[in-house]
């Protein structure tokens, strides 16, 4: 008993899981649209409990880690939930990465079961993982998801989850070889979730088209619409034919797309989808020009999000400030804060920079992850003062609108993957014709960056770009190899040896290409 007029314990914070809610007011309507598939809410939620069921039985709930492999499959949600409700926490991995970056994540997180689509399936059974389940009605049978949850009882969902469990597991590449596993818990994914449907507008009636991998954390903004109760209709991966037929026929709304998948329908002619009403776009900015076209060819409205794996929807650029006539200058900017979260710039010693001057990007907010899997020393150094450290350098204008101006980490965005120069330069250096390397991100109009080399070759070395290309290619993601190569004598370095980057990137323009 409590002392008299003692608030009683409320015990943990509950929050609801992604088909909750459209469950109890839209079970008839459609959740989930691929290809010809259609399955309305009450049938993926159904489906989520029977996994959950078999989850349980397996003993893989209270914190065991399930990893999903797979395009934007027609069970993407559903494993999701599933494993949300069993208490299990879901790896999301990036199938665009090389075999032996996946047998790093696995064996820095130990999933116990991997969940893998039929393209994917092969490559999930060399990674080590105990048990694969493959996706799709041409599994074999001991190893078919269908027939290990069929039959499974069903349930509705769970009145609430405790929001303080981790529920997912991000990877993003770090600056050392051992990537970080994001602690993503299930208030931070709800929260996030809220704040990105406000931002574009989500709403029960809309019909959002997944087109960016549903692995990618980004794909919280998509989520926002399952969980208000709006069709979700997937594109397996992105073909700009694919996306421009389907968004010109009418019936979807709202989208996320990098810069480059919009140039790429822009190239492709008429028609265009002017059946859409809102895009949110990240990775990189908008070039003006690009957004003049799209404007001009889509008429709908446009937003720009940035934030990171760590925390989610640090800021967003809305549609009102999308103006590529009037204010252009808005257009390199990546807008102000979002609901919920507090940002600050700060210089080295976390002091708040002057409006004005460059600082470090840190934000703080309910989005924001728990720490990294395994790794209290990097946790602690990201998440000093409780406040997330981005690495990300800018300043804030007059209106207080937020200007990104380089990377502490010299991180580049590509295509809206990130790619970390120290990891390539690693790679190259194994060449045994390369005595160093470095490796930076230079503008590009459909990447928003492109990854480049500047490589210094040993005496009497015969290679040229194209095998330094194909030799990244080989050991790591497509998207990370150079698209560019350039043989140099020397890299600038500063009197006490410290390479500098800035340089290398600043004088590419000035130097003739070798390869592309």
């Amino acid at each position: 008993m409590t002392a008299r007029g003692a608030p009683a314990d409320p015990g943990p914070l509950l929050v609801p899981d992604l088909l909750s809610h459209g469950y109890r007011r839209y079970p008839d309507r459609a959740c989930v649209l691929v290809d010809d598939l259609e399955r309305s809410f009450a049938e993926v939620s159904d489906r989520a409990s029977q996994l959950t069921d078999l989850l349980r039985e397996r003993g893989l709930g209270d914190g065991a880690r399930v990893a999903l492999l797979a395009l934007n499959e027609p069970e993407y949600i559903e494993v999701r939930v599933g494993t949300q409700r069993a208490g299990s926490i879901v790896v999301a991995l990036n199938y665009r990465l090389s075999e032996g970056e996946l047998r790093g994540i696995v064996a820095d997180c130990e999933p116990e079961l991997v969940i893998a689509g039929p393209e994917h399936a092969d490559l999930a059974g060399r990674l080590g993982v105990p048990a694969v389940l493959e996706l799709g009605p041409h599994a074999p049978a001991e190893r078919s998801y269908e027939a290990a949850i069929a039959g499974r009882p069903t349930a509705p969902p769970p009145a609430g989850l405790d929001g303080a469990l981790v529920t997912m597991l991000a990877y993003t590449s770090g600056t050392t070889s051992r990537p970080k596993g994001v602690m993503l818990t299930n208030w931070s994914t709800h929260a996030t979730m809220l704040a990105m449907g406000q931002e574009i507008g989500a709403h029960p009636d809309a019909t959002y088209i997944a087109c960016t991998p549903m692995f990618h954390i980004g794909h919280t903004v998509g989520f926002s619409f399952t969980y208000l109760g709006a069709t979700h209709r997937q594109l397996r991966k992105f073909d700009a034919a694919e996306f421009a037929a389907v968004a010109t026929a009418g019936g979807v709304t709202h989208t996320q797309l990098v810069p480059a998948m919009v140039h790429s329908v822009l190239e492709l002619g008429d028609p265009q989808p002017r059946a859409l009403q809102r895009v949110l776009y990240g990775a990189a900015p908008m070039p003006p020009e690009l957004l003049r076209r799209a404007l001009e060819a889509w008429g709908c409205e446009f937003v720009n999000g940035y934030g990171s794996t760590e925390s989610m929807g640090i800021s967003m650029l809305g549609p009102a400030d999308h103006d590529p006539e009037h204010r252009p200058e808005l257009l390199g900017s990546v807008g102000r804060s979002s609901p919920g979260t507090s940002v600050r710039l700060v210089d080295e010693h976390d002091r708040d920079v002057a409006q004005g001057e460059v600082g470090e990007v840190i934000a703080r907010g309910p989005s924001l992850m728990t720490g990294y899997w395994g790794n209290p020393e990097a946790t602690a150094e990201a998440l000093r003062g409780g406040w997330m450290h981005t690495g990300d350098l800018g300043y804030r204008d007059a209106e207080g609108y937020l200007h990104l101006v380089d990377r502490r980490n010299d991180k580049i965005v590509t295509g809206g993957e990130n790619v970390y120069p120290s990891e390539v330069e690693h790679r190259l250096a194994e060449h045994p014709e390369v005595v160093e390397a470095a490796v930076v991100g230079v503008p590009d109009d459909r990447w928003g960056e492109r990854v480049a080399a500047a490589v210094v070759l040993r005496d009497g070395a015969d290679t040229d770009p194209d095998a330094l290309i194909a030799h990244c290619r080989d050991a790591l993601a497509p998207y990370k190899a150079p698209k560019e190569v350039r043989i140099v004598s020397a890299l600038p370095r500063n009197a006490t040896g410290k390479l500098l980057r800035r340089e290398v990137r600043a004088g590419w323009d000035a130097a003739p290409t070798a390869s592309r």
